[in-house]
Order: structure tokens, then C-alpha cells, then sequence
């Protein structure tokens, strides 16, 4: 048992030393460095996605009550809605052609 605990001991006396040298040098002190940042910029992608994931149940659910109006909907009023889109489209296309651009609120120089 003695000399078990012995080379236990030794090989503990060793990993410190080899620990401390490794801890002692710029390369391993600069790889640490950019280790840590890249487990930052990680957490940071990564709860920004958490972010993005909850805004996109929330358009998901509203998209699927959306969907669940406009069914019932769409199929009793088919032949008014092309009706109306045309003539709307037609009061704006005349609508914004007769009416010039003006600058009355604006100064000029």
C-alpha cells in the first residue's frame, strides 16, 4: 500500500508541475483566452436564437387562428372580393395620377 500511494502521489506532484508550465505560457494562456470567448459569442447566438424561436411560436399560432377565420370566409365571398380588388385598385391607380407632387411644407435654400 505504501508504495501505491506513494506513486499516486508522485504522478499528483508531476500533473502539478506539468499544469503550472502549461499555465505559465502565452500560447495556452491565448488559447484559454479564445476559448472563453467563443463560449460567449455561443451563448449569445444561442439565446438570441432562443429569442427568435418564441417570436416565431407566437406568429405560428397567430398565422394558424388567421388561417381558421379566413376559411369559413373565403369561401362565401369569393366572387365580391375579386370584384372589389379590381375596382379599388382602379380609384387608386386614378386617384395618384391626377394629383401632382407638391413641396408646400418644405423650405428651400
Amino acid at each position: 500500500m505504501a508504495t501505491n500511494k506513494s506513486v499516486l502521489s508522485q504522478l499528483q506532484s508531476v500533473g502539478e508541475d506539468a499544469v503550472a508550465r502549461i499555465a505559465k505560457s502565452p500560447a495556452a494562456r491565448t488559447a484559454l483566452q479564445k476559448g472563453n470567448q467563443l463560449k460567449d459569442r455561443a451563448g449569445k447566438t444561442i439565446s438570441g436564437l432562443e429569442g427568435i424561436e418564441e417570436r416565431l411560436a407566437a406568429i405560428e399560432k397567430r398565422l394558424a387562428a388567421l388561417e381558421g377565420k379566413a376559411k369559413p370566409a373565403a369561401s362565401r365571398s369569393r366572387s365580391t372580393s375579386s370584384r372589389s380588388t379590381k375596382s379599388s385598385t382602379t380609384k387608386s391607380t386614378k386617384s395618384t395620377a391626377s394629383k401632382p407632387r407638391t413641396t408646400a411644407g418644405k423650405k428651400t435654400s
